[in-house]
C-alpha cells in the first residue's frame, strides 16, 4: 500500500512553479497518493487507488495520464489529470483534475490542465470527438476551470457522487472537436418533456441550430410481451462492482447495469430491447429490485431519435437530467446519435452544499434542481 504524504506549504504569488508532463509507470505510487490525499480515503472508485489497475491503464494505449510537477521542490508530483478513451464511440472520459491539498490555491494549475486537454486531443486526433467529465459542484471553481478550457455543462446528475462520505450533485460537462458535428445525426425526435433540456443544451452549441427537430406525442405503450417474472443474472466483478442483467424470459430482450457497492450507484446501463414496452417492464423491475438492495442512484439513457424509449424511462419514474449531443455511434447509419440521460435518486439534492456557475445554474433551473427564476 502506498504511503500517504501530506504537505503544508506557503502559497507564493508566482504562477510559474509548476510544469506538466506525460505520466510514466514509475509515477503510479505518487498518483495513488494524490487520490488518497485529496479524498482522505473516501474515494468510492477503488480501481484508481490500485497500483496494478493504474499501471495497466497507463500503459494500455487507451488512456492519457499527465502529472503536474513542482519545479520549486525538486519536481515533486503535485497533481494529475487523466482521460480514458471509448474507441467504439469516439469519446473520452476525463476522470478528474486533482491537485494535492498542500498545493491548492497556488495558481497556474488551471492553465496546465488546459494544456493537458489540448495535448490529449492532439495526440488522439481522429479517435476522440469529445471529452466529457462529471465535475464537482461543492464549489464553483471546478466548473469554472472546466469552462475555461472549453467544457460546457450538458447535465446535472442529482445526488450521484459520494465524496468524503457525503452525496454530491456533479455537473456533466463536455468539449467537442469541430469534426464531431460532421458525423452527428441531426434528426432529433423527442417527447415534449425533454424540450426545455434540449433547448438549453442547444443554446450552447451553435451546430445544433440546424437540427431537424420533431416533438413527438407518444401513444400509450402497447402491452408488453415480457413476462412479469424476469430472469436476473448477477456477476461479481473487481473493485466492488456487481453487474446485473435483467432478461425477459419470453423474448430474450435485456437490460444490464453495473452497481458500485462503495457508493451504491447503478450506471453504465445497456438496453438490448427491440420494443419500448419490454424495456419499460424491465426498467420497472430493475428499479424495484435494486432499490430493495439499497441502491441510491440509478442511471440510464435513451437515443434522442427514439421517443417511445424516452417515454419508457419517464413512465417508470426516471427523470431527464442530461442531453448528450453526438453521444453514441449507430451501427446501422454510422452516424453519432444524441442521447438523453435519465436518473432515479433516493436522496434529495443538498442545495446548502451545492454551487453552480451561471451556465450550470441555467441548466439546473431547467431540470428543476433549482427553482425557476421569478420573471419579475
Amino acid at each position: 500500500m502506498a504511503i500517504t504524504k501530506t504537505a503544508a506549504i506557503a502559497a507564493p504569488a508566482a504562477r510559474d512553479w509548476a510544469s506538466l508532463r506525460h505520466a510514466r509507470p514509475g509515477d503510479v505510487a505518487a498518483i495513488q497518493n494524490i487520490y488518497q490525499e485529496v479524498y482522505r480515503g473516501t474515494y468510492t472508485y477503488q480501481e484508481y487507488t490500485d497500483a496494478l489497475y493504474l499501471n495497466k491503464d497507463m500503459t494500455g494505449g487507451h488512456s492519457g495520464w499527465y502529472v503536474v510537477e513542482d519545479a520549486t521542490r525538486g519536481k515533486e508530483i503535485a497533481g494529475c489529470v487523466s482521460a480514458t478513451i471509448d474507441g467504439v464511440h469516439g469519446r473520452a472520459y476525463s476522470r478528474g483534475m486533482m491537485v494535492r491539498p498542500g498545493w491548492q490555491g497556488r495558481g497556474g494549475a488551471s492553465r496546465l490542465f488546459g494544456e493537458a486537454f489540448q495535448d490529449f486531443l492532439k495526440c488522439n486526433a481522429g479517435k476522440v470527438r469529445l471529452v466529457w467529465s462529471e465535475t464537482r459542484s461543492d464549489g464553483v471553481k471546478p466548473q469554472a476551470v472546466c469552462e475555461t478550457i472549453g467544457l460546457q455543462p450538458i447535465g446535472i446528475l442529482p445526488s450521484k457522487d459520494v465524496f468524503f462520505n457525503r452525496r454530491e450533485t456533479p455537473v456533466l460537462m463536455a468539449v467537442y472537436a469541430s469534426s464531431a458535428w460532421a458525423t452527428r445525426d441531426n434528426k432529433v425526435r423527442i417527447v415534449p418533456e425533454l424540450v426545455p433540456l434540449y433547448e438549453q443544451v442547444k443554446s450552447m452549441h451553435r451546430p445544433m441550430r440546424k437540427d431537424d427537430l420533431q416533438v413527438v406525442e407518444t401513444p400509450a405503450p402497447s402491452k408488453a410481451r415480457c413476462k412479469a417474472i424476469v430472469d436476473i443474472e448477477p456477476f461479481e466483478k473487481k473493485y466492488g462492482y456487481t453487474a446485473y442483467t435483467f432478461i425477459c424470459e419470453k423474448t430474450g430482450e435485456s437490460i444490464s447495469v453495473a452497481v458500485n457497492k462503495q457508493c451504491m450507484n447503478a450506471e453504465s446501463m445497456e438496453t438490448h430491447c427491440t420494443k419500448a414496452a419490454t424495456a419499460q417492464v424491465l426498467l420497472a423491475f430493475l428499479l424495484g429490485y435494486l432499490q430493495a438492495k439499497g441502491v441510491q442512484y440509478i442511471e440510464g439513457h435513451a437515443p434522442a431519435n427514439r421517443p417511445t424509449f424516452q417515454e419508457a424511462f419517464l413512465a417508470v419514474g426516471m427523470r431527464p437530467c442530461a442531453y448528450l449531443p453526438a453521444w453514441e455511434k449507430d451501427a446501422r447509419s454510422g452516424l453519432h446519435v444524441d442521447h438523453v440521460v435519465f436518473a432515479w435518486h433516493k436522496q434529495p439534492v443538498d442545495l446548502t452544499t451545492t454551487s453552480f456557475t451561471p451556465k450550470s445554474e441555467a441548466l439546473a433551473r431547467v431540470l428543476g434542481v433549482l427553482p425557476a427564476k421569478d420573471p419579475a
